[in-house]
């Protein structure tokens, strides 16, 4: 859960040249994100979402379902 989600861990989804990125940070929020992490997406001119896991499937979803190009890192536990 820490040091958690790192910007090499979303290189190949940023090499798909996907618009915003949602991250689930498990169903008790104990997956972290560092800020280091939100800035590498933002500099490639990636929205990034940030949220409980529950809560970035339906964001995934809803945006797929619009045509939006997403990428998604789920954390399924904790």
């Amino acid at each position: 859960h820490s040091p958690g989600v790192q910007p090499a861990d979303l290189e190949e989804v940023v090499k798909k040249g996907v618009k915003t990125v949602v991250i689930g940070r498990g169903m008790s929020e104990a997956l972290q994100v560092p800020p280091s992490t939100v800035d590498y997406l933002k500099k490639n001119g990636i929205d990034v979402l940030v949220l409980q896991t529950e809560k970035a499937v339906a964001e995934y979803n809803a945006l797929a379902a619009q045509g939006v190009k997403v990428g998604g890192v789920f954390h399924s536990t904790c």
